[in-house]
């Protein structure tokens, strides 16, 4: 539930709910997609520019920080101050704190370090334990189903929710439903 003082959602009765387990799923997906241009894209600048081979060394641990850097950006950027991606706008779903605000940059900030943190602890496992500690990564995942409100545990860390909204609250109307907008 939404807080109903919020100025920018109405409350759950208003059509704001949790996205689904699904529509979560679906909007990962769909990013990975829009995922590979991006990586594409900054990964090959950076390999021209340095003339990077992928042979290991400082040039590659460079070449991952500035990746870890670029996604950073692009994510931050677009969970931030109600901005969304592509995919998140084709899934109708936003990113909101507790009492149904967008969240900040701190706030976006911390989910996608809490969503790294969960990648790099499978990598770790599975590179220096067993090949089998790469199925950790679907821990963040899987906690949607145990979660009170779906939440992700990378959602629940940073506190954010990932809400669906109305369809007046997709046309970007910052007013309660019903109301004339003026128009």
């Amino acid at each position: 539930m939404t807080d109903p003082k919020s100025p920018l959602l109405p409350t759950a009765a208003g059509g704001v709910t949790d996205a689904t387990v699904w529509r979560r799923f679906m909007s990962i997906a769909y990013e990975g997609v829009i995922l590979f241009g991006v990586v594409f894209f900054f990964a090959y600048g950076f390999s021209a520019l340095t003339q990077f081979k992928g042979q290991p060394g400082m040039l590659r641990n460079g070449f991952q920080v500035f990746m870890f850097l670029v996604l950073g950006v692009y994510f931050v950027w677009f969970w931030a101050n109600g901005r969304r991606t592509l995919p998140m706008k084709t899934m109708d779903v936003r990113l909101v704190d507790a009492r149904g605000i967008p969240i900040g940059r701190g706030r976006a900030t911390a989910r996608y370090l809490a969503a790294c943190a969960g990648w790099l602890a499978a990598l770790a496992m599975a590179t220096w334990v067993h090949p089998a500690g790469l199925l950790l990564a679907i821990v963040p995942f899987a906690w949607t189903f145990i979660d009170p409100q779906g939440r992700a545990l990378y959602d629940r860390l940073s506190g954010s929710r990932l809400v669906t909204g109305t369809a007046s609250d997709r046309l970007g109307s910052k007013t309660p439903a019903g109301e004339n907008l003026g128009h």
